[in-house]
């Protein structure tokens, strides 16, 4: 028997590519939801205007579609947003949280997925593994870990924490910008750029990201999971490559340290993740960041 699950964030990068994933897969009912009109108007699923923060709303939707699973991608992830509000980014990055998991047990959810993010960690380490101390540098990364701790405390319903890194890719009506797409379009224009060479993550092309996530749905597994790319790179690095594989010249590229710009909500400067837990009980297996670069570059 088919499981309905419902998306939250469905219009954003990785709600975009569950949706894509999740229609084609013969075990599931797909309910996108999100802000506004739909925004990926593909086939296969339905589509509900749904406000993570409105409780109303929520109760709605849930009462009539009843998810088994949800994958609660949702939030307000700019940093500096959450800088500027700590009561709004606690709303909808806590809050919002807290409700959609009561309301999914009221509607007899099973299996409740939640997106996290490396900014959870403070940047000391780099190459994190799921056990590691967390401790966020920024307001964002503070929402997310309490929201993480009233997730780890749940008994009646499975619950997966899905923390991720530097996520690229492209939306399908082609309106999200990335560094890929900026440092291009600088150089195009003959513009000199200077890019951060002491920061380093583990790049995550967004659809091996709700590729990961759903191994996770499929597989039944509760707890924390990393899942990102395999490559280690600065932002320098990443400008490098981009540059040459579109043969432009990288004598326009500086590289500088994060000290040069003032940052509104301190960035951790190594982040990264070892991928091991999800390569050895989900055998995820991302593709490497040039294969990423040429599919969003090939998608603009």
């Amino acid at each position: 028997m088919r499981k309905t699950v419902l998306i939250t964030g469905a219009n954003g990068l990785l709600g975009q590519h569950l949706t894509e994933i999740l229609t084609q897969h013969k075990s599931y009912n797909v309910v996108a939801t999100g802000r506004g009109e739909d925004r990926f108007k593909g086939e296969g699923y339905q589509y509900h205007t749904m406000d993570v923060t409105d409780s109303q709303q929520v109760k709605e939707v849930f009462q009539v579609v009843k998810p088994s699973i949800v994958f609660h991608c949702a939030a307000i992830s700019k940093v500096e947003h959450c800088e500027d509000d700590h009561d709004e980014a606690i709303r909808q990055n806590v809050t919002a949280t807290a409700m959609l998991l009561e309301l999914g047990k009221e509607n007899d959810l099973e299996h409740f997925i939640y997106l996290s993010t490396d900014f959870v960690f403070d940047g000391e380490k780099g190459m994190y593994e799921e056990d590691d101390h967390r401790n966020p540098p920024n307001f964002y990364g503070k929402t997310k870990m309490m929201s993480e701790d009233l997730l780890l405390k749940e008994k009646e319903v499975k619950v997966a924490i899905v923390r991720t890194c530097l996520v690229y890719g492209q939306v399908k009506d082609m309106s999200r910008s990335n560094i890929m797409l900026w440092v291009k379009n600088k150089l195009m224009n003959g513009e000199s750029i200077k890019v951060v060479n002491d920061q380093f993550r583990t790049p995550t092309y967004a659809g091996d990201l709700a590729k990961g996530c759903v191994l996770i749905a499929d597989k039944k597994e509760v707890g924390i999971f990393h899942i990102s790319g395999r490559d280690y790179l600065s932002p320098y690095e990443i400008s490098l490559k981009v540059a040459t594989y579109l043969n432009l010249s990288i004598s326009n590229i500086s590289p500088v340290n994060a000290s040069t710009f003032i940052e509104h909500g301190r960035r951790p400067l190594k982040t990264g993740f070892t991928n091991k837990k999800a390569y050895d009980i989900l055998n995820y297996q991302p593709i490497s960041f040039n294969e990423g670069m040429k599919k969003v570059l090939a998608e603009r």
